[in-house]
């Protein structure tokens, strides 16, 4: 008679039944929506028990809150690794709107998530989709303030004020390609915004121009932005 060997299986790791759930919650927040995706298709996705999912989360919230920690950390690593190799503020800043979009055009269904997450925060419990952005216009004002100390960009430059613009632009952009569906052409929309900034905030005396034709610049290239 033959012995068969026993081969032990190893159990996952508490890590890794967390990066499981947690995959498993982004695919189907992001395919059924917040409210239509439930901890039990989630479980099953991720091929464990319902219960077992609350031994990690309170809540579906929670599970939100870590699938849009992650997204974020991704998007941050990746600048703070890329920025510094970049020469030059008006280079890194149009590296910053390139790659908000590219994050934007990447995954539809994340920036449904996100839009959600902005629109339920509150005082008791902040938005981290507002948070990260701030952490976005901190990174950018800071190019804006390098390009200003440089002579890239004019002294009389309002850092806040062009990065609402920014802000602004990429923000109608989302919202085109939430309601359309329609792919972003990342270049075409970057050079469209980068333009409208960059020659706002040019040294030359071209851009000595005043606020109001700088803003009406910027709304003629939002118009062609939106495609409604």
């Amino acid at each position: 008679m033959s012995i068969a060997t026993v081969t032990k299986i190893r159990r996952p790791s508490k890590q890794q039944r967390v990066d499981t759930i947690v995959e498993s919650a982004r695919k189907v927040f992001c395919s059924s929506g917040f409210e239509k995706g439930s901890i039990d298709m989630i479980a099953r996705d991720a091929g464990i028990a319902e219960g077992t999912i609350y031994r990690y989360f309170d809540s579906k919230r929670g599970l939100l809150d870590e699938v849009l920690r992650r997204h974020y950390s991704v998007l941050f690593d990746d600048i703070l690794h890329t920025l510094p190799s970049i020469e030059g503020p008006g280079n890194r800043l149009r590296y910053l709107i390139r790659r908000t979009l590219l994050t934007i055009s990447a995954d539809r269904g994340m920036c449904g998530l996100r839009t959600l997450y902005a629109r339920q925060a509150n005082d008791e419990r902040p938005s981290l989709a507002r948070d990260q952005n701030l952490r976005m216009a901190v990174l950018m004002a800071n190019e804006i303030k390098a390009g200003m100390k440089d002579g890239s960009f004019s002294l009389d430059t309002s850092p806040s004020i062009v990065c609402y613009m920014i802000g602004g632009a990429i923000e109608l952009t989302e919202y085109s390609y939430m309601t359309t569906g329609k792919a972003i052409d990342i270049d075409k929309v970057t050079e469209s915004i980068w333009r409208t900034i960059h020659n706002g905030m040019s040294s030359s005396d071209a851009a000595a121009e005043s606020l109001t034709g700088l803003v009406e610049r910027f709304e003629k290239a939002a118009d062609k932005l939106d495609p409604m």
